[in-house]
């Protein structure tokens, strides 16, 4: 309630799962609501919890048809990524890793797409689904011609492998320089332009704006932190505000104390939101603060801001030593672009639920528009 009251759709900040076991760099597990992760199961225990995670169980025995898993021999690795109730899996079948499509909302799984030469591990890959959920772009490691089931992937390479949700095809290619990189696409664009960070040749620390129909650099900011030379292990998440006016990013240090957490004698982590502009790459602020929570192995929601409904405030949370440790959150006003139309979207979405947005005696365009729909489809 408090959440709505203050004008955020989201309200879930914090979470205890795992990386890689309960939640993934895409996907909480507890921020969807599907399963209540801190409780142990005592189904399907002969699996190895250690080499079969709790979020691909989940997934592989509630949402993949059995006849899927028992006859194609598919497996759940993970959640590459996700859109709305639109989900992207990491599956391996036969020791070969490819792309499977699930419709939450109707439980209906779409097929598979991508199918690759040899099994990839889930740190190695990353995916973003378009606005429109008509695109998905995925990266992976870039790899020799494989030598049995076994992949060689090339030292410090990448490739961005664009796909059609619809017809499972892939449309378009393009080599990386370097193997670690985080993108998204601009909400305003559908799928035609995109944020990525280090797309540039002999750039560790750069954003750019790229046209993903040619792949071509529009504009690039060569400097997105000023604390470290280079953005890796540091950049832990990328994301545009729901109008696409602007881009945030959070740097994080590398740091781990889980070992320490009992004994509350450790350092906090030193935690850096930049936002940039989204149309020039521009740094506009940095906002930095400290927390007590792992950034290595836990949930990466930890660290990610919400947005309120019309994207003029942001909101982290921040917590205490103490045990249990107590959690606050503090709320910063974002800029947003100095025009009528985008300020009159502000007052609307303050003053109107979302769901009854459809109800206004508005034109169908101007509905999209507060809906935050593409402008440019």
């Amino acid at each position: 309630m408090v959440a709505e009251a203050a004008g955020f759709q989201e309200s879930v900040l914090t979470c205890d799962g795992l990386i890689h076991k309960d939640c993934s760099f895409s996907f909480c597990m507890s921020r969807q609501g599907i399963i209540n992760i801190n409780k142990g199961s005592s189904f399907f225990s002969f699996r190895k919890r250690s080499k079969f995670a709790k979020m691909a169980e989940h997934f592989e025995y509630n949402h993949i048809p059995a006849q899927m898993s028992s006859i194609n021999h598919f497996r759940v690795k993970s959640v590459l990524c996700f859109r709305e109730k639109l989900v992207v899996l990491h599956l391996s079948r036969n020791g070969c890793s490819q792309f499977g499509v699930l419709e939450l909302r109707s439980n209906k799984f779409l097929g598979v797409f991508g199918k690759q030469e040899g099994e990839f591990c889930n740190e190695a890959l990353s995916g973003e689904i378009s606005m429109d959920k008509s695109k998905c772009l995925v990266r992976m490691p870039a790899v020799q011609p494989p030598q049995g089931r076994r992949l060689a992937p090339l030292h410090n390479t990448a490739i961005f492998c664009l796909y059609d949700l619809k017809s499972k095809a892939m449309i378009s290619q393009v080599s990386l320089h370097s193997p670690l990189c985080h993108f998204r696409f601009d909400p305003r664009f559908t799928w035609r332009r995109l944020a990525v960070t280090n797309f540039e040749q002999g750039q560790y620390n750069s954003l750019s704006l790229v046209q993903t129909d040619s792949w071509q650099v529009m504009c690039s900011n060569q400097r997105m932190t000023d604390t470290h030379t280079s953005l890796y292990p540091y950049m832990k998440d990328m994301t545009y505000t729901r109008n696409g006016a602007l881009i945030i990013a959070t740097i994080l240090d590398a740091t781990c104390h889980c070992r320490e957490m009992k004994t509350r004698n450790y350092r906090p982590i030193h935690c850096s939101i930049y936002v940039f502009n989204g149309d020039t790459t521009e740094t506009l602020h940095c906002i930095q603060y400290q927390r007590y929570t792992c950034t290595q192995h836990l949930c990466p929601v930890n660290y990610t801001p919400v947005y309120s409904i019309c994207s003029s405030r942001m909101a982290v949370v921040m917590n205490t030593t103490d045990l249990p440790p107590l959690h606050y959150v503090q709320v910063y006003k974002l800029p947003t672009p100095l025009n009528l139309q985008n300020m009159c979207r502000i007052v609307i979405l303050q003053n109107f639920p979302s769901d009854e947005l459809t109800e206004l005696p508005l034109p169908p365009k101007l509905i999209n528009y507060l809906h935050f729909k593409p402008e440019f489809d």
